[in-house]
């Protein structure tokens, strides 16, 4: 369906956008359950908890098929779209910048689309939804997460469309860059400084006009391990997978696109480890004491 609308334009894209929106979430809890069930899962009784975070320590005699009707019926509430992407981050870190724009614009346009009620929407964010359907079913082919589903595979049309999109990208920041340039010009005055809150924001230099432009993206405490040290440096880094300048009107929407127009993916902000410590760590004072 998403290749014939991408071949033929056609004015309707609501069905392929929902299908495609569907098919991603139940690909994302397919191979969350992979790993463990726990994962996609709401609430379960105590017996399937036990059972599904430490098997071993049960008594043989433990009967787990007393629910697995119940498991198959879906009896039990399963975790929202929203409540498993930052799951999968967690057991898949390394895809994170990479998807995390794509996971945003699912959650954003998911619940409307299925529902028939379509914001506004774009034939280059369907390709995303395409690509991050794509990406994500490569990942659960490699771990053995839809082992079961034998006539699932990617097409020789789906590999055509992931090279034009990459193709297609390059090209797409090239005319971002030329088209901010162009704007950068007529910008009057001095440039725009910003400030703003929160963690999942960053300010930075525009490559095209030098305003300051907002990232989009998300923190990360780590810890860096120097040769003969005994204890790591913690230092907090930001990663980026978005950005917009409202001088000149550069909007990259992914971390590719971001380094192809020349600009950093990865910021050290460690001088903000204190008041990243104080909103995650440490407990909110008790106003009756």
């Amino acid at each position: 369906m998403f290749h014939r609308v991408r071949q033929y334009s056609l004015s309707s894209i609501q069905p392929s956008a929902g299908n495609l929106g569907i098919s991603i979430e139940l690909m994302l809890k397919a191979l969350l359950a992979k790993h463990n069930p726990l994962f996609v899962f709401k609430a379960l009784p105590t017996e399937l908890q036990l059972m599904f975070v430490c098997p071993e320590s049960l008594p043989k005699e433990f009967n787990w098929r007393i629910f697995d009707i119940e498991l198959r019926s879906f009896k039990y509430e399963m975790k929202e779209l929203d409540e498993c992407i930052p799951i999968f981050y967690v057991v898949f870190p390394e895809h994170k910048q990479e998807l995390s724009a794509h996971f945003k614009l699912l959650a954003r346009i998911r619940n409307a689309s299925v529902h028939s009620i379509l914001p506004s929407f774009q034939k280059y964010d369907l390709e995303r939804l395409a690509y991050l359907a794509l990406k994500l079913f490569a990942i659960a082919e490699s771990t053995g997460a839809l082992i079961t589903f034998a006539l699932a595979y990617i097409t020789k049309e789906d590999k055509a469309f992931l090279s034009v999109f990459d193709k297609e990208r390059i090209e797409r920041v090239k005319s971002k860059v030329e088209e901010a340039k162009k704007k950068s010009k007529d910008i009057a005055g001095g440039k725009a400084l910003l400030s703003i809150d929160g963690w999942e924001s960053h300010v930075t230099d525009c490559p095209i006009c030098g305003s300051e432009g907002v990232l989009s993206g998300s923190c990360d405490a780590e810890y860096d391990s120097q040769v003969g040290e005994d204890t790591p440096d913690e230092i907090l880094i930001f990663s980026a997978d978005y950005f917009i300048c409202e001088d000149c009107g550069l909007r990259l929407d992914d971390a590719k696109e971001l380094e192809l127009a020349g600009m950093d993916t990865i910021y050290d902000i460690s001088h903000k480890l204190d008041s990243w410590h104080k909103d995650h760590y440490e407990p909110e004072s008790n106003e009756y004491m």
